[in-house]
C-alpha cells in the first residue's frame, strides 16, 4: 500500500510530466522540457524511496484473537542518517539551477536522483527483512557490477564539471594555482588513505561527503559568477588592394588577388561631386555576369569593399557609372 509521501511524490511526478507536455506544445524549448521531465523522474525516484516507510496500521480482522503477551527485547536503536541533509542540498542546487541556467539544473537533478536512491537503499537496509545474506546477494549482483561503475562515473563528471566552472570563473593565473592546489590535495589524500588502510569507513565517508559538497558548492558559485571574458585572436590573412579614381579614370589598370579568398578593395574617389564605384565582372562583354558590385558614392571620399574572389582567371573591374573606367582583375 502506498504511503502518503509516496502518493504526493508520484502526484508531483505526474504534474511535472503534464507541465512538460504543455510547455513543449506552447514553447517548444528543449531545456525547459528536459528540466521538467528530469524533475518528474526525481520525484518518482523519491516516491519509490518512501515506499519502504508505511504510514498506516496493518489490517486486523474484527474476529482476530487478541495478541499474546510476551516479553520482548528492544531492537537496535535507529541510526542517524545524512540523507535529509543531502536531500536539502540537492533540492537547493536544483532551485539555483532553475533560476540560473540549465547546466546547474541538470546537476541538481542528478543530485536529487542519487540522494533518492541512497535514501531508498538506507530505508531498505533498516528493514527487518534485510539480512546479511540478502546484503551479500545485492552487493555481488547489483552494487559491484552496476552501481559502483555508474556512481563512480557520475561522481567524476560532477567533480570535473564543478571544477571547470570554478576555473572558468576566475582569472587564468589564479585558475592555474587552484588546479595545482587541488591536484596536490587529491594526491595527499590518496596517499594518506593508502598509508593508513585501517581508517574507519565512517571517517572516510564523512571526508568524501564534505569534500564533494565543497566542490559542488564551489562549482555552483562559479557558474553563478559566469565565465571570464575570452578574447579569440584570429590571424588576419585578408588581402587588400588599392584603387583610385581621378579625372574620371582609374589610376590602376590591373589588380592581382588570390583565388577564393576574402579580399578588401580600398577605393578612393578623388573626383569631387562625381559618382564612382568598383565592380567586378566576368568579362568586358555587355551581357557579362557581375561577380561583385560596390556601392557608388560621390567624391571626394573613400570606401573599403570586401568580396570573395572567384576561381583563378582574368576578369575585369569597372566603374558602373562610367564605361571608360576599367582594368584587368587577375585572380591567381
Amino acid at each position: 500500500m502506498l504511503s502518503l509521501p509516496s502518493k504526493l511524490l508520484f502526484a508531483l511526478a505526474g504534474l511535472a510530466l503534464a507541465l512538460a507536455a504543455g510547455y513543449g506544445i506552447a514553447v517548444t524549448e528543449r531545456a525547459g522540457i528536459a528540466l521538467l521531465v528530469s524533475a518528474a523522474v526525481a520525484a518518482a525516484v523519491l516516491g519509490l524511496a518512501f515506499l519502504a516507510t508505511p504510514d498506516t496500521a496493518p489490517f486486523v480482522a474484527a474476529d482476530a484473537p487478541a495478541p499474546e503477551r510476551r516479553a520482548t527485547t528492544p531492537g537496535a536503536p535507529a541510526r542517524g542518517s545524512i540523507f535529509p541533509l543531502l536531500a536539502a542540498v540537492s533540492v537547493g542546487v536544483l532551485a539555483v539551477g532553475l533560476a540560473v541556467g540549465a547546466s546547474i539544473g541538470f546537476i541538481g537533478i542528478g543530485l536529487v536522483a542519487v540522494t533518492g536512491l541512497g535514501w531508498f537503499s538506507r530505508s531498505w537496509a533498516d528493514h527487518p527483512s534485510w539480512t546479511p545474506r540478502v546484503r551479500e546477494r545485492v552487493d555481488y549482483r547489483f552494487l559491484v557490477p552496476v552501481g559502483l561503475p555508474l556512481l563512480t562515473l557520475l561522481l567524476v563528471l560532477v567533480v570535473a564539471f564543478s571544477m571547470s566552472r570554478v576555473l572558468l570563473a576566475v582569472d587564468k593565473n589564479i585558475a592555474s594555482v587552484i588546479a595545482i592546489v587541488v591536484a596536490i590535495a587529491l594526491l595527499a589524500g590518496f596517499a594518506a588513505i593508502a598509508a593508513k588502510p585501517s581508517l574507519r569507513s565512517s571517517a572516510m565517508t564523512t571526508l568524501a561527503v564534505v569534500s564533494g559538497l565543497a566542490v559542488i558548492g564551489a562549482g555552483v558559485a562559479g557558474a553563478v559568477q559566469g565565465e571570464r571574458h575570452f578574447e579569440v585572436h584570429h590571424p588576419d590573412h585578408t588581402t587588400e588592394v588599392h584603387v583610385r579614381a581621378e579625372e574620371i579614370a582609374f589610376v590602376e589598370d590591373e589588380l592581382v588577388v588570390p583565388a577564393e579568398e576574402t579580399v578588401r578593395i580600398h577605393f578612393v574617389n578623388s573626383d569631387a561631386g562625381i559618382y564612382h564605384n568598383v565592380a567586378v565582372y566576368e568579362s568586358s562583354e555587355p551581357d557579362a555576369a557581375p561577380i561583385f558590385n560596390g556601392v557608388g558614392f560621390t567624391g571626394i571620399d573613400e570606401r573599403t569593399y570586401e568580396m570573395t574572389t572567384p576561381q583563378p582567371g582574368t576578369y575585369i573591374f569597372v566603374c558602373d557609372f562610367h564605361i571608360n573606367m576599367k582594368g584587368q582583375f587577375v585572380v591567381e
